[in-house]
């Protein structure tokens, strides 16, 4: 059920992401650029940046139904790779958006100033994921040239959208001089705002209804490799609002609930009256839900069969809207619309929600307790009951008792099994929904030994150091989900080129042929990918030696924390499992010079690695089993503290998996 959101997760990508904006009302379309910003030679900020910006700014108009929002920076170019990286620039957008005023110049070293034509601005799709499209209004910056400034301006609108649950970003990819919000709220009250990751900013009033908030000096934002999300270490605002919901009423009698994020224990209990429409949605009685219900659990004696079958119903007998590429936008718009479960069930077909509450009727038909879970996004966040905004989960799952424990059940999620959420939506607090009342609960955590890739290969192993063979890669838990939910909507071809892209990224001289994916639609197995190759040069041949890398599935990896030092904790968004079986077919008159092997390690039982390499009783072939496992007892999110230690770990599984063994030609008899 996540792919509802409130517009505000994807907005604040757009807001991150957004250059440029109108100037303030009554100046002109340009801000003059002063003769101290034309004679910048060097970043005042980083001392080593490419680009800096001299200040920008997002001015979030809440004050009317639509919601507007302008955005104005300015960049210094100081060198090639800062010029390389703004010749384009995409401003991305939703259906639900509308990209106005879009405008654009350079400033050469010199002051003369060249503006981006409309005619340079091209509309396309970047991205179509889930449903859902976006595109961007994209430019080329003509003449850029290292010295010079870049300014550039647009506006947003949305439609009947407020500003509240809108994510204000204080750190950039950039570094910048001065970073502007400026905000009128629509009560024309005090913004109403929640800091994290910093303390040291505030809006304060400004004029004509605006409130503004300034922060300066502030370094780009660094990625570093398997860190936690953005939201989780940069500093971010999170605009707000206390306010009165109308949730029912009878006669003279209204029922309503106050939202006050200063007293979490009273938002929550408000937030879960609020959303008991769900509940109330999802267990109307309905005569013919339970009759199917009761059908199709016939054979099934416990409650967990009884789930068991009814997932499978959901995911088979239900067609899945939101998981069809062949339905188009307006084959959707033509489809009759479900106002209950028992339409759901008529018409046999739904979206991800409605799957997922169809099977809640049914589970609730039987006499199981259920409720409508609403879940946190750990890829977004690492929300706590703590942080009073709804704006942080979204309806994600059914819950279900089964004796003392409530399991989490997401059919609506076409390639998800049961007994498993999308890894976001693992380990992460649940707002359980009923009839006005609400629990928190943890969400379960997948062991490693659910989320197996098990690799196989077959190669011949040529005299010039060529391998040919054959590979099978099976992918199990998240590795398979994630894959399924990525590519379902792909056209075959699209499947071969991104694996033949990925498999050169590794070894350029990979030729792949007969590719083939099984088991894309199949939640409960496996996704399949078989192909041959043919990688010439794989061993390295010197004189009458070969040198042979026995982990193929790793060769040509780079190290995974390449730096000494780190700043952000170091996290992994599931456990997980490696289990490769190869073998190598030696050319005929090579023999073993030199076969010794890896040696296991357990790291503290978080993490283990374990190789065996032999012969065949032939001495023909070379037989390796490799496995690692990462993440045991819930591992996933390391301090800091420990990089050292998680560095030590994965630098010593490359050493392992970069070993080679020594091949010689055998002496003639």
């Amino acid at each position: 059920m996540r792919f509802s959101r409130c517009i505000f997760p994807l907005l604040a990508v757009f807001v991150c992401l957004g250059l440029g904006a109108s100037a303030h009302p009554g100046e002109p379309e340009w801000r003059a650029v002063t003769p101290e910003e034309l004679a910048m030679k060097t970043p005042k900020v980083e001392p080593d940046a490419d680009a800096e910006a001299i200040f920008w700014e997002v001015r979030i108009d809440d004050s009317s139904e639509d919601l507007s929002m302008q955005h104005y920076v300015r960049v210094k170019v100081f060198n090639d790779r800062g010029r390389e990286k703004y010749s384009k620039l995409d401003i991305p957008f939703t259906r639900k958006m509308k990209i106005k005023d879009v405008a654009a110049r350079v400033i050469k070293p010199d002051g003369t100033a060249v503006e981006i034509t409309k005619q340079d601005i091209v509309e396309k799709e970047i991205i179509k994921a889930g449903g859902v499209k976006i595109k961007v209004k994209s430019f080329a910056i003509p003449n850029l040239e290292t010295g010079s400034i870049i300014e550039y301006r647009y506006r947003e609108v949305i439609s009947g959208a407020g500003a509240a649950g809108m994510h204000l970003k204080f750190q950039r990819d950039i570094p910048v001089q001065t970073l502007s919000y400026y905000y009128k709220p629509y009560s024309k009250k005090a913004p109403n705002y929640r800091s994290f990751n910093f303390d040291d900013t505030r809006f304060v009033q400004d004029e004509k209804g605006f409130w503004v908030a300034n922060r300066k000096n502030i370094p780009a934002f660094k990625e570093e490799p398997r860190m936690p999300p953005e939201d989780q270490v940069i500093p971010w605002m999170l605009l707000q609002s206390s306010r009165v919901e109308v949730v029912g009423g009878e006669g003279f009698f209204i029922q309503f609930t106050f939202k006050d994020p200063s007293n979490p224990p009273s938002y929550w209990a408000a937030v879960g009256t609020e959303n008991k429409a769900w509940y109330e949605f999802m267990t109307k009685e309905d005569k013919e839900v339970k009759r199917v219900a009761t059908e199709v659990t016939a054979s099934a004696e416990t409650p967990d069969a009884k789930l068991d079958k009814l997932y499978e119903y959901c995911q088979t007998q239900i067609r899945n809207t939101s998981f069809d590429p062949t339905l188009t936008d307006d084959d959707r718009k033509k489809l009759a619309p479900n106002k209950s479960v028992g339409d759901v069930l008529k018409h046999k077909y739904g979206s991800t929600q409605y799957i997922d509450l169809l099977f809640g009727a049914m589970a609730n038909a039987l006499g199981l307790e259920t409720r409508v879970a609403f879940l946190a996004d750990r890829s977004e966040l690492f929300f706590t009951p703590q942080m009073a905004n709804d704006a942080f989960i979204h309806p994600g799952a059914v819950a279900v008792k089964v004796g003392a424990e409530w399991k989490f059940y997401d059919p609506g999620v076409k390639f998800l099994p049961p007994g498993m959420l999308v890894w976001y939506e693992e380990d992460v607090y649940a707002l359980l929904v009923g009839d006005g009342k609400y629990a928190w609960q943890k969400s379960p955590l997948s062991d490693y030994q659910h989320s197996v890739t098990k690799r196989i290969g077959r190669f011949k192993l040529l005299e010039d150091g060529t391998i040919e063979g054959t590979v099978r890669m099976e992918y199990g838990g998240q590795p398979g989900l994630i894959n399924k939910l990525d590519t379902y909507d792909d056209s075959d071809t699209k499947r071969e080129e991104s694996l033949k892209d990925e498999i050169k990224a590794r070894m350029s001289t990979a030729d792949l042929s007969n590719i083939r994916f099984e088991n894309i639609n199949e939640p409960r197995k496996p996704l399949i990918c078989t192909y041959n190759i043919r990688v010439p040069g794989y061993a390295q041949k010197t004189g009458k030696r070969l040198f042979l890398q026995p982990s193929f599935f790793e060769h040509g990896e780079s190290a995974l924390f390449p730096h000494a030092e780190r700043k952000y904790d170091v996290y992994f968004h599931f456990p997980w499992s490696e289990d490769d079986d190869i073998e190598f077919e030696l050319p005929s008159g090579y023999e073993l010079d030199s076969a010794d092997r890896p040696s296991a390690f357990d790291a503290s039982g978080v993490s283990a690695y374990n190789v065996d390499m032999g012969l065949t009783k032939d001495h023909r072939t070379l037989v390796v089993k490799r496995k690692f496992f990462f993440g045991a007892n819930g591992y996933i999110l390391l301090p800091v503290v420990s990089y050292s230690q998680v560095k030590a770990v994965f630098d010593r599984l490359q050493k392992n998996d970069e070993h080679t063994i020594t091949l010689k030609q055998a002496p003639a008899n």
